[in-house]
């Protein structure tokens, strides 16, 4: 589930960490409608600080921000908007050309 997990958060709109405390490997599949599928790559590219053009801006606003939840039902997981802790790398500056320590 960990790495599933860390797929999903490609589709997702903000980051995803399991809490479901399942080990070992699963195999399922669930079903995402075609258009409901275009617009998860797109809500990742936005999560991820990209510019869409206008027409898959309008693409994404018109698609539902719960498809991929109501997918994740149909094989018993969910997902829940919470806070928790998360490691965060912080970089203060970064130069072009490395320097020597």
């Amino acid at each position: 589930m960990f790495l599933f997990t860390g797929n999903l958060e490609r589709f997702a709109d903000r980051k995803a960490v399991d809490m479901t405390g399942l080990t070992g490997p699963y195999d399922f599949a669930f079903d995402v409608m075609p258009e409901d599928y275009r617009a998860m790559p797109l809500r990742a590219a936005v999560w991820a600080g990209v510019n869409l053009p206008p027409e898959a801006q309008k693409m994404l606003d018109s698609s539902s921000p719960a498809a991929l939840g109501d997918a994740l039902r149909q094989i018993g997981l969910r997902l829940d908007a919470r806070k928790t802790p998360l490691d965060v790398l912080i970089i203060d500056e970064a130069l072009k050309t490395p320097t020597a320590n």
